[in-house]
């Protein structure tokens, strides 16, 4: 644990151990069940967390912020923070406050509450003098603040009904964050926002509420070979069914065939107690379903596909073969967290699975391994009629992605079992052939991916006729750059990335999974709709359209935060989840649902896959292209990629940090330059053999994670202006297809930022009499390649010819490029 985890700790235990103890402590019961205790009225409860922050900062910005109009100590606080107020929102931290508020409390409006913003916005983190607040509210305390919220309607069940305007309404449950203009739906203030879909990421370490930032953090900073376990919270919600056409709700970045949809649109909170609703003496509770099958779903697939079996029928529901809720996650008991936050169990990523006390092994049927088209590098792909007698690569194989993953996409059988013993086929040159004649046993592995559901339970509402319709949650992979958002890529790409250069950047465009109209895993035993396609995305409360768009003017960052619009939309097989396909009704409609297991197994294995092959499938993930030799085989044939998203050298090990370590991301350091006689030669890691199973406790976030959304897009843009100047470039009657081949065909060597005063880039600024203007500086060794072979004294290195070197500069709007030997600058590039 930090140092200020441990600080942000000491601060709060007191007050948790009082909340724990006299508001009534959260119990969870079997099979995720979450009930709450009796507790003291919701004011009482609000006073309690305003006596505790009042001293600590809070006291203070609020009488600032106010002209002294709000103070959080007073003796009368609901009277307090129902009256108007005069409001500064140039504060640091207001700027993006809804102008519609004008009170500390406005009931039933999270967004026109004063005092909320103040708990919620992560902008909000100075007192009056500049100095950090001395501590921050945790996600229990705004769980109450929004109870108190809600209950100041004084709402009753004619008033709730009154307000679905006669729409279908239920009992629904949302993930839900408090988000800035930026990322709220309307972008013009700071928000609730919620969503049906809820991201829950994996990890080895506990989970860590970073309170100024509100929000889970990735990472810890003292252990940087570790992932924290990231949660999501949810909460139910009376919400009602919306024509997509209806104004004030959003989705966030509508669709124009949005029109024909139906989203469910949150109206009130609903909670346990006598607040809640007027009349009623509501008891609420939450539960949680979660589900890993990929192991039985890859066994179902060998028998469906008539390969050999080692197991069937019942005993695929036992463990491994299915994993099953709180051994995945489950709705947290901690007093500091409150109701509806999903926790996934931490874990290492890799473990070794074991059935009955021994080995749990799958045969390896050369039937299946010996056709070449189901092996993508090394890996048995379970993905039958994608590919169909590949010839030569095509980056639209399967971009139309009508293909339903059955079961894991990639499975790792790269360590037979012999007489109970491992061994490493890894370590063998002769890997692939034995991988083709098959006949032993493969080892599984397990990890603690999956996806499933929350659902609220309401016994006094569901009597009335209101269903309960559940939350679908993904239990997703370890996020590698936590500061950079699928959306913010999306809409940077759909708005400001020059059209020649948008039209060469990607096979498909890169979606955010809140913009991917698709239901929930139909598969699940909680009752979701094919139907229901807008389960993924983001909406508010409805409220009256404003026309400004208001500015943020604290410490914004842009972070993930459990939503869908941070996650992909894009599922070959995914970062998150995958894909699963219905045929619906007389005409066979094709249907999309999304589905855990069709992730690799264990999950690494796609991961190694996707990286490998770069962010040419456009999700926000690590590009290792250059780690590998330039062709990679796959499904019969050899497959070049381009780089897209380019690593830096130190990101990939080629060079150590400033501390003098090597923090290769995931573990393999990057190629390096060799001299054999007079050839010269580009030396990668054999793709074949790298085995992420083999390399536990290697991969790092500690760099990725300082990547932000600019520098992201900066190093696309980078490469971008390097291909331009390369001269490959749209051309009338060409396709995406034919530009990333002509980008493939090159392979960067080197990839690292550069300072303007580096002697050598001083020398390129001055032969070619110019220099480079923009915020970031990038030097890039770039080369075409040639023939590539195993060493000859180790074969789990590849050697690449080197056909033509090119050395660059660009700031991604200019290039300085060095191609045979002169200096020479390119100011085409489209801006």
């Amino acid at each position: 644990m930090s140092t200020n985890e441990a600080t942000s700790m000491e601060t709060r235990r007191n007050f948790i151990r009082l909340t724990s103890t006299s508001f009534g402590a959260l119990l969870i019961g079997r099979g995720g069940r979450a009930r709450a205790q009796a507790a003291p009225p919701l004011i009482v409860q609000l006073e309690a967390i305003c006596r505790r922050l009042a001293p600590l900062g809070w006291q203070s910005m609020m009488l600032a912020v106010t002209g002294g109009g709000l103070d959080v100590t007073a003796p009368d606080l609901a009277h307090e923070l129902a009256k108007p107020l005069s409001i500064d929102r140039s504060y640091p931290g207001f700027g993006d406050f809804a102008l519609a508020g004008e009170r500390g409390i406005e009931p039933g409006r999270p967004d026109e509450s004063l005092l909320y913003h103040a708990f919620a916005a992560p902008t909000v983190v100075s007192d009056p003098a500049g100095r950090m607040l001395g501590d921050f509210p945790t996600v229990a305390e705004l769980d109450i603040i929004e109870n108190y919220i809600y209950a100041a309607r004084a709402a009753t069940l004619d008033t709730l009904h009154a307000a679905t305007n006669g729409l279908p309404a239920a009992i629904a449950t949302f993930a839900l964050h408090y988000r800035n203009a930026p990322d709220s739906v309307s972008g013009k203030h700071a928000q609730l926002c919620f969503s049906r879909t809820g991201v829950v990421r994996i990890g080895d370490l506990e989970p860590f509420y970073d309170a100024p930032r509100r929000s889970f953090a990735d990472l810890d900073s003292a252990r940087p070979y570790s992932f924290r376990v990231v949660p999501t919270r949810f909460a139910p919600f009376v919400a009602v069914r919306m024509p997509g056409g209806a104004r004030g709700f959003g989705p966030q970045d509508p669709l124009a065939s949005d029109a024909e949809r139906e989203f469910w649109v949150p109206l009130h909170k609903l909670f346990s107690g006598r607040e809640c609703i007027a009349g009623l003496d509501l008891q609420v509770a939450l539960s949680s379903g979660l589900k890993n099958d990929l192991l039985a779903s890859f066994h179902r697939f060998l028998e469906f596909q008539g390969f050999r079996n080692n197991y069937y029928g019942d005993v695929l529901k036992d463990y491994p073969f299915t994993i099953e809720n709180s051994r995945i996650a489950e709705l947290s008991s901690r007093s500091d967290y409150g109701p509806g936050v999903l926790v996934p169990h931490p874990e290492p990523f890799i473990l070794p699975a074991t059935y009955r006390g021994r080995p749990l092994t799958f045969p390896v049927d050369p039937a299946f391994t010996g056709d070449a088209e189901n092996i993508q590098m090394s890996s048995p792909m379970a993905l039958p009629g994608l590919n169909g007698s590949i010839s030569e690569p095509d980056y639209f194989d399967d971009a139309a992605q009508e293909t339903r993953r059955p079961a894991p996409q990639y499975v790792n059988a790269r360590h037979a079992v012999e007489n109970g013993h491992i061994v490493n086929l890894n370590d063998d040159s002769d890997l692939m052939n034995i991988l083709a004649h098959g006949d032993f046993d493969a080892l599984h592995y397990v990890d603690t991916s999956g996806d499933g559901w929350v659902i609220a339970e309401c016994p006094q509402l569901q009597q009335t006729g209101l269903a309960s319709i559940a939350a679908f949650c993904m239990v997703g992979l370890p996020d590698f750059f936590p500061n950079v958002t699928q959306r913010d890529l999306m809409l940077w790409w759909q708005r400001d990335v020059p059209a020649p250069l948008r039209a060469a950047l990607w096979a498909i465009p890169p979606y955010a999974l809140s913009q991917t109209r698709i239901a929930a895993d139909v598969e699940l035993p909680v009752g979701f709709s094919i139907k229901d396609d807008t389960v993924t995305a983001i909406v508010s409360q409805p409220e009256p359209s404003g026309a400004l768009v208001q500015t943020v003017n604290g410490p914004y960052e842009l972070r993930k935060v459990g939503l869908p619009d941070g996650a992909t939309g894009v599922f070959d097989p995914g970062w998150e989840t995958s894909l699963g396909i219905q045929y619906d009704g007389p005409t066979r409609t094709l249907q999309r649902y999304l589905a855990g297991h069709g992730l690799g197994s264990p999950f690494i294995e796609d991961a190694k896959l996707c990286a490998a092959l770069g962010s040419y499938w456009p999700a926000v993930a690590p590009d290792a292209t250059r780690e590998y030799e330039p062709n990679k085989p796959l499904s019969g044939i050899l497959y070049p990629w381009p780089s897209i998203v380019p690593l830096t050298d130190t990101e990939i090990g080629m060079v150590p940090t400033t501390d003098g370590t090597l923090m290769s991301w995931d573990g393999v350091p990057g190629p390096q330059r060799r001299k054999i006689g007079d050839r010269i030669v580009i030396a990668y890691h054999n793709v074949l053999y790298v085995d992420y199973i083999d390399m536990p406790g290697t991969m790092t976030a500690a760099l990725t994670s300082r990547i932000d959304a600019a520098e992201y897009k900066s190093r696309i843009l980078a490469l971008a202006a390097i291909y331009w100047s390369l001269g490959i470039r749209p051309r009338p009657g060409k396709t995406v297809n034919d530009l990333l081949r002509k980008k493939s065909a090159w392979a960067v060597l080197s990839f690292r930022h550069v300072a303007p005063e580096d002697a050598a880039f001083q020398a390129a600024a001055a032969a070619s009499q110019e220099g480079l203007t923009g915020p970031r500086r990038y030097a890039v060794d770039i080369y075409r390649w040639g023939a590539q072979a195993p060493d000859p004294t180790d074969f789990k290195i590849m050697l690449v010819d080197v056909l033509e070197e090119v050395r660059a500069f660009t700031d991604g709007r200019v290039v300085i490029l060095n191609r045979r030997g002169t200096w020479h600058l390119d100011n085409s590039i489209p801006t």
